[in-house]
């Protein structure tokens, strides 16, 4: 009986095996493995088959404009002066003295031309008795730099004057003139200057009645 009993267990055993076979055998059926072989070395893809790979550019840098500079303003062609002069003039027996305000433009700093206005007081001790003079003018004048502080100078003025003698009078008159001279200017500061002049008339009249030299001594301010 024992015997009869482990046979059928044997059987039983090898019974489920084959079952769990089968099953397994039935899964392995459902699955379906393709392969595919490499193609031969002749026959590779070509290039324009294949997808370049995607490459992220890096954005441009954003150029900032350099800031220039300003610019500096164009230097004017020549400058403004407004000044004037006190004059005092000497000779054998002349004495005169003299207040001239003046305007001028001196361009490229080589040519100044100017117009003045002036009053001189003069005496002449020659005759007896002696005669003063009492003298309104004005005049167009040039100046010459052949250096910066260097100039020479031509003037013309036309005068009105009139003197007295004693107990007479005369009328007044008027004269022309024409003088030529030189000097010297120099800046004392931001635009101010000084200067030193002296000239001579060219020609006599009543006024002038010798060549005596006018000194003349001012200064002003350059705009």
């Amino acid at each position: 009986m024992r015997g009869l009993a482990y046979l059928k267990r044997v059987v039983a055993a090898v019974a489920f095996m084959c079952c769990v076979c089968t099953a397994y055998a039935q899964e392995e059926e459902g699955i379906e493995v393709i392969t595919e072989p490499p193609p031969p070395p002749g026959q590779l893809p070509e290039a324009s088959d294949v997808e370049p790979p995607i490459v992220e550019e890096e954005p441009l840098p954003i150029e900032i404009p350099s800031e220039q500079p300003p610019e500096k303003p164009k230097e004017p062609i020549g400058h403004l002066r407004v000044g004037g002069g006190i004059g005092f003039g000497f000779g054998a027996d002349i004495t005169s003295f003299g207040i001239s305000p003046q305007v001028s433009y001196i361009i490229k700093r080589i040519v100044e031309p100017g117009v003045s206005v002036s009053y001189q007081f003069a005496k002449d001790r020659f005759p007896d008795p002696d005669v003063t003079w009492n003298t309104f003018g004005t005049s167009l004048f040039t100046r010459l730099y052949p250096i910066p502080v260097l100039f020479f100078l031509i003037e013309g003025e036309l005068i009105n004057t009139g003197f007295r003698r004693g107990d007479f009078t005369s009328g007044r008159n008027n004269y022309g003139n024409l003088l030529l001279g030189g000097g010297f200017l120099q800046g004392v500061g931001k635009g101010a200057f000084v200067g030193v002049s002296l000239k001579v008339n060219v020609f006599t009249n009543p006024f002038y009645p010798n060549h005596f030299p006018i000194i003349s001594v001012g200064g002003g301010y350059a705009f």
